[in-house]
């Protein structure tokens, strides 16, 4: 019977560790990101928490609309792999210290995208200054639409290159 009881508390204990509600994930976007239809991000889909880099990756390729809650500050499992993201995706730390070191995040071609109170850092090389040896870029934005990217901090000089249309960025800093 403790077996039991102590089996159904760590499983009551995992769970409500993984919060996965969000207060901020229905904000409405403005600006660029307002035009056409509006920027939703994963509104309307599940939301999932994602406490690893290789989570983070699966999640973020994943087909359909979702809310990825980012535990911490998270490691690149490959220096300057810049993490793809599918339509549909509202991906948002949690807490002041939420994001990813040592990599970035790719939106190529695809729409709907949602970045939101994350930090993106070390993704330069500190011996190829102006990134010319390695395109390793914190934010990588070509030919996306429906971009929306707030209250992002970027570290230690990484990049943000846009090519876009319809990209809201604000209340960012690097």
């Amino acid at each position: 019977m403790h077996w039991i009881t102590s089996t159904l508390l760590l499983y009551v204990v995992g769970v409500a560790s993984q919060n996965t509600t969000c207060n901020r994930c229905e904000d409405a976007a403005h600006g660029f990101a307002s035009l056409n239809g509006g920027t939703t991000g994963g509104k309307g889909g599940r939301t999932v928490l994602a406490n690893s880099w290789q989570e983070l990756k699966t999640y973020a390729a994943s087909n359909g609309s979702l809310i990825i809650r980012v535990n911490g500050l998270i490691n690149s499992g490959e220096r300057g792999y810049e993490i793809p993201i599918a339509n549909d995706k509202t991906i948002i730390g949690i807490g002041k210290s939420s994001g990813l070191i040592g990599g970035g995040f790719a939106i190529k071609g695809t729409k709907n995208i949602i970045l939101r109170n994350l930090q993106v850092s070390d993704t330069r090389i500190p011996e190829d200054w102006p990134g010319k040896s390695e395109d390793w870029d914190g934010i990588q934005v070509d030919n996306g639409t429906n971009i929306w990217i707030d209250h992002m901090e970027v570290c230690f000089n990484p990049l943000f290159y846009y090519s876009t249309s319809r990209l809201t960025s604000s209340s960012s800093h690097a």
